[in-house]
This record gives C-alpha cells, structure tokens and sequence, in this order.
C-alpha cells in the first residue's frame, strides 16, 4: 500500500538509521526505493547490505535530489508515497499511525505528520498556534500557514497519493533550492493536508547540506517566483489574502539577503516578478533599504512582515 521513497546522495554516515527506521515499523506492508543518486562515498555500499525483499537500490548518474524523488516516484508500485530523506527517521509507529489518519480522511490526498528538527545539540519540535492539540488530527490551509509559519509538510513527513503527482506535476528537476517548497505549492495550492500532530518524524540540520543557507542563484529564485506566479494566477480569492502575506515576507526577505551578488541583468529579471507579486508598500520599503547590509536590516526585527 505504501511505496517509500529514499534519495541518496553521500549519506554514509546516517544512510543505516534512516532505513533500519523504516524497517523496524509496526506497519510492514510496504516497499522502500532507494534511488542512489551517484554517491561517491560509500552510502551505497551500507544501503546494499541490507537484504530485505522489499528494498530496491536505483543507482544512477548525479543529477540532483529532485531528479531522484522523481525516480522513486515513477518506479513506485503503491498508491501512495512516503517519502524519507537519507539522512533523516522515523518513529517506528510512523507509518501506522499516518495510514489510520489516511483511513479516517478517504476523500483527502495530502497527508503530514508532526516533526522535529534535529540539530548537534537540540531537538526543535514543530509548533504554532494553527496546529491541532498534541495527539489531534485537522485539515490545514496550506497558504493560511506560510502566511504565519514554516511549511507543515516537509520531504520526510509527508505522504500523498501517487495519482496527485501525474495531475499536478514533479519536482522540478533544475531547482537547486526551495524544490521542496515549490511543489507544496504547486500541490497544495487547491488542496488541504491532513495534519496528525504527533512527533514521528525527524529531520536531520545538517549544516553543511541544508538549502536554507548560501547564495540563491538568480535563475533559481527566478524559478520559485515563476511558480508563484502561477499559483497566484488559479488559487481561490478566499486564498489570495492568505498568497499575497506570504510573498510580501518571503520574497522581499529573500531577495535582500542575495541581491548584492546579482548582476544588473539578473536585478532586473527578479524586479520583474516583484512587481508582479510583491504589494507597492514592500516595493517602496526594499527600495529604501537596499543598499544597506542584509545584517543591519535584519536587526530592523520585523518590517517585512507586520
């Protein structure tokens, strides 16, 4: 019933945690694709000492997280995908738990559990107030929560019908960043997640691998923001209150901390799509602010979301 779905990329060191996680499930009817995205260290060596029946191992060339999610994707046999990082676990009642919640919501798609963010040397527990209680269940605006807060669905919370993915589309093979984002949006943007706020899954901050650090190529925050556009184009006009705060915090904030390794060219491309989805009140306020260090504006606290 459930296919999982494993990227691999130079995980040695986490590659035997994630999958004796899954293993060692209450729930055992399932099978894990392993799509090895040419590891050079030896993830794929710990991974193929594994022998369970229901393991398969893709290897193929380099070309991204993305490109191997969608691997996995098209190679599952199951209706329904749950998808795991190599470096991140589960709690052994993960799947048990997620498919009573997929029982209880037969019309509903998309489904997410509670998590945690696991750094050296603490564990940080999602939370905010549009949850549901410890231990409860509720149908989550997508849009309505980044508004406020960090995505509820991550890359190893999640779990969604197969047939969603032939309607809505992949990830998007030539995202280096926010890949993850960008399809949540392309899938939730006319679709609720079915959220069970218990603490089952746990993704790993690595700081040397996390996407939410470095430079944001142009062309790549140009990609984002063209799936923005589209979003903005078809969501509902109960939901446009809810599109348009998020890209007056997310893409003003985002665009100060990378414009200063822009060229002029690539400038003015990104000014494009914030005229288009950014309100004339953040254009006006980036413009005055621009010129100073990211670092200077930030200690500004919130004038990019209020």
């Amino acid at each position: 019933m459930i296919s999982v779905v494993i990227p691999l990329y130079n995980k040695e060191k986490y590659i035997s945690q994630t999958l004796e996680s899954v293993f060692n499930q209450t729930y055992q009817q399932f099978e894990v694709i392993v799509v090895n995205d040419g590891s050079t260290d030896k993830s794929l060596e710990i991974a193929s000492r594994y022998t369970d029946s229901c393991l398969r191992i893709i290897s193929t060339e380099n070309r991204g997280v993305s490109a191997a999610r969608n691997t996995g994707i098209e190679l599952a046999n199951n209706k329904w995908i749950a998808f795991l990082d190599a470096d991140d676990w589960w709690d052994v009642a993960y799947l048990t738990e997620m498919l009573e919640t997929i029982s209880e919501h037969p019309e509903q798609r998309l489904f997410a559990s509670g998590r945690s963010r696991v750094f050296t040397s603490e564990i940080e527990r999602y939370h905010h107030q549009l949850l549901p209680e410890e231990g409860k269940v509720s149908i989550l605006n997508y849009l309505e929560v980044i508004a406020h807060y960090l995505p509820p669905i991550n890359s190893s919370n999640s779990i969604i019908k197969k047939e969603v993915f032939d309607e809505k589309g992949y990830f998007r093979i030539h995202q280096k960043r926010h890949e993850d984002h960008d399809l949540w949006l392309r899938l939730c943007k006319d679709e609720k997640i079915v959220l069970l706020n218990k603490n089952l899954s746990f993704y790993r901050k690595l700081e040397e691998a996390t996407g939410s650090k470095g430079h944001y190529d142009a062309l790549d925050f140009k990609v984002y923001l063209n799936t923005l556009a589209e979003v903005a184009a078809s969501i509902t006009n109960q939901n446009q209150d809810f599109f348009k705060m998020y890209c007056d915090r997310f893409i003003p904030v985002t665009y100060l901390k990378n414009c200063g390794q822009y060229s002029t060219e690539e400038d003015q491309m990104i000014w494009e799509y914030i005229r288009l989805l950014v309100s004339k009140k953040q254009q006006r306020l980036l413009k005055i602010v621009k010129p100073f260090p990211y670092e200077m504006i930030a200690k500004l606290g919130k004038m990019f979301t209020s």
